[in-house]
């Protein structure tokens, strides 16, 4: 009998900031994240820096269960740094006991893309929220 292959391979799989399995499908980077923010290519590691190690994580306002974990600057193509939204399956990530997919990964750029959509900040690096 013949095996069945995922038709949606992962590029990464990871354990975020708060304790979570975190993937990105391969899918997501090349037909959403590259497409969208072709400077990214070659970013991949980066981003899963990111969620394992934030600068800052803020609550989305897209998405109820999406966090987005932000990079110090310098990383990544723009001197401002990185996102990384996260998507959540439930409320239970702060506590380690979830998981979640990476929807978006881009770079900080205030002329670009302006404001985010963004909500209040629930960790900074060094304390602080």
């Amino acid at each position: 009998m013949e095996s069945r292959r995922s038709s949606d391979p992962l590029l990464f799989t990871t354990t975020d900031f708060f304790g979570n399995s975190i993937i990105l499908k391969t899918k997501t980077w090349e037909l959403h994240i590259l497409d969208e923010h072709p400077e990214m290519a070659g970013y991949e590691k980066m981003v899963q820096g990111v969620v394992e190690q934030p600068e800052q994580i803020r609550i989305s306002t897209d998405y109820d269960s999406g966090r987005a974990f932000i990079s110090s600057p310098g990383v990544g193509p723009r001197p401002e740094g990185i996102r990384v939204l996260v998507d959540y399956a439930d409320t239970f990530y702060e506590k380690g006991a979830s998981f979640g997919v990476v929807a978006t990964a881009y770079p900080i750029d205030w002329i670009k893309y302006g404001h985010p959509k963004l909500g209040k900040t629930i960790y900074r690096r060094g304390g602080g929220k």
